[in-house]
C-alpha cells in the first residue's frame, strides 16, 4: 500500500521514536536482523505505528522512519511504502494494545539469553542489586515475569488471546524457546524494560554456567523497592532539563545522535 496520507507532526515524531527504539534494541543485541518489532499507539486514536516486514525490510539496527508503517487496531495496513507490510506477529502487539488501554508501546524481541533459559526451564532469578537493582527487582518481583509455554509465533487473534491469558497485567512476558515481549507507558519505557530484562537474563545465564544464581535477599528486596517508591531513587525519575530521561539520552548518544 503506497503512502498517501499526510502525517501529523505528532505521528512524524512518534515514527522517529519507534525507529530509534528499533536501532537501540538491534544494536544492543536484544534481537538480531529484522527478527523483532517495536510498535506504538498514536495517542487518542486507533492508529498504531509498527516496524514493518516485507521484501524491502531493514534490520532493526538500521531502521529509519521509512521502516515504520501505520496500521489500525484491527491490523489493516493504513500507510506503508511499496515493499513493506505489517509483520506476521502483529497479532501479538494488537492483543496487548486492545486488552490494555494504558499500554502505549509493545516490543517483541529474541534475546539469546532468554531463548536459552526458557528452553531449558531455568527461571529468571532477581539477582541484581546495587546497579539498576530497584527497577529490575520491581519488574521481576513485584510485577512478575510469566512465561508463555508455547514456542510458535503469535500470528492471529486466537493465539493473541491465548498469549494474553499468560501475560495478563504483567509488563514483560517471556515465550518459551522464542523470546520476550515487553509493554510500556511509552516507547522509551518499553525499550528500557526490554534492555533491563535482557541484562538480567544475560547475568542469569552466566551464573547458571558456574552454579545456581541466588536472588537478592528478601530484606534487601524490600529495601530496594521501598527506595524506588519513596526514597533516594525517586528523585532520579523526575524530568530532565531537556524533557528526556537519562536512559534515553544515553542510548541516543550510543547511536551517535547529537542531543
Amino acid at each position: 500500500m503506497a503512502s498517501t496520507l499526510p502525517l501529523t507532526q505528532q505521528e512524524t515524531e512518534l515514527k522517529k521514536i519507534v525507529a530509534r527504539s528499533c536501532r537501540i534494541v538491534g544494536r544492543q543485541g536484544v534481537t538480531k536482523g529484522s527478527f523483532g518489532h517495536v510498535s506504538a499507539r498514536l495517542p487518542g486514536t486507533n492508529r498504531i505505528l509498527i516496524k514493518a516486514k516485507g521484501p524491502d525490510e531493514e534490520a532493526l539496527e538500521f531502521a529509519t522512519e521509512r521502516d515504520v508503517i501505520a496500521i489500525d487496531i484491527d491490523g489493516n495496513v493504513l500507510d506503508a511504502v511499496q515493499g513493506l507490510t505489517a509483520p506476521n506477529e502483529t497479532a501479538m502487539h494488537l492483543a496487548v494494545l486492545r486488552r490494555r488501554p494504558e499500554v502505549q508501546s509493545v516490543i517483541h524481541s529474541h534475546p539469546d539469553w532468554v531463548v536459552v533459559l526458557t528452553a531449558t526451564n531455568k527461571p529468571l532469578v532477581p539477582m541484581l542489586g546495587a546497579y539498576d537493582g530497584a527497577a529490575t527487582l520491581r519488574a521481576v518481583v513485584r510485577e512478575g515475569i510469566p512465561v508463555y509455554p508455547r514456542t510458535l509465533t503469535i500470528i492471529n487473534d486466537e493465539l493473541g488471546a491465548d498469549f494474553m491469558n499468560t501475560m495478563g497485567e504483567a509488563n514483560t512476558c517471556l515465550l518459551r524457546g522464542h523470546g520476550m515481549t515487553t509493554a510500556g507507558s511509552s516507547v522509551e519505557d518499553a525499550t528500557h524494560r526490554a534492555l533491563q530484562i535482557y541484562e538480567l537474563a544475560r547475568l542469569n545465564y552466566l551464573a547458571y554456567t558456574i552454579g545456581t544464581p541466588e536472588p537478592v535477599p528478601q530484606r534487601d528486596q524490600d529495601e530496594y523497592l521501598a527506595r524506588r517508591e519513596d526514597g533516594p531513587y525517586r528523585r532520579e525519575r523526575g524530568p530532565s532539563s531537556t524533557g528526556e530521561g537519562s536512559f534515553w539520552k544515553y542510548q541516543r548518544k550510543l547511536l551517535g545522535e547529537e542531543l
